[in-house]
């Protein structure tokens, strides 16, 4: 008769639902696969920087000596701290902070601007010097990725500008901290190639 009497429970402890498993990734796995693409792109671009290095020693030293490399390292300092202040913007979000994520991420595009005008005042100097896309093949390396890698930071700020607002309505949805999540995953791509052009283009010898 005992034995009768502890059957329900364990009946109800079958019927619990099972615990949803936690996503491998932050965002949408789709969103992944356009993120592989374009870092295979900077991939072939850095690997074709190297080889015609390998070829033209001197002239890519010669140009590393024109650039701005205290520049170069202060915007490093810039990327940095803005993908830590978006990744707290994101942890924020999800304990339901939505007022500190909002702050966050508008000091993540505070500094993305930050970057975008010190690179263009770089490209101003550069210019004024007389150093053109067809100045040498060094230039014309730099001025290509890091103006590619310009472009997608500003696309990377106007996706936060509405990212902020998104968020600052705080509707509550999964959906909108995965398009969040996503947006967020973006911008630490930007961050990621920087770490790779400012040695390579900068500072490699």
């Amino acid at each position: 008769m005992g034995e009768l009497l502890e059957d329900p429970p364990a009946a109800a402890a079958v019927d619990e639902p099972p615990p949803r498993p936690a996503r491998a990734l932050p965002g949408d796995v789709g969103f992944w696969t356009f993120i592989a693409a374009d870092a295979s792109l900077f991939a072939v671009l850095f690997f074709q920087f190297s080889l015609d290095r390998s070829s033209h020693v001197s002239v890519f030293n010669e140009g590393q000596r024109e650039l701005l490399v205290p520049l170069g390292a202060v915007n490093t300092l810039v990327l940095v701290t803005s993908s830590w202040q978006l990744a707290s913007a994101v942890r924020s979000a999800h304990r339901r902070d939505m007022a500190k994520a909002t702050r966050l991420i508008c000091g993540t595009v505070l500094l993305g601007l930050v970057f975008a005008v010190l690179k263009v005042f770089e490209y101003h100097v550069e210019l004024s010097s007389g150093h053109t896309i067809s100045t040498s093949s060094f230039f014309m390396y730099y001025f290509i990725i890091t103006g590619i890698h310009l472009l997608h930071l500003i696309v990377g700020v106007i996706a936060l500008v509405v990212i902020g607002f998104r968020v600052r309505r705080d509707t509550g949805s999964p959906r909108e901290l995965v398009i969040f999540e996503c947006g967020a995953s973006y911008w630490h791509l930007i961050d990621l190639l920087w770490m790779f052009i400012f040695p390579l283009i900068y500072l490699a010898r």
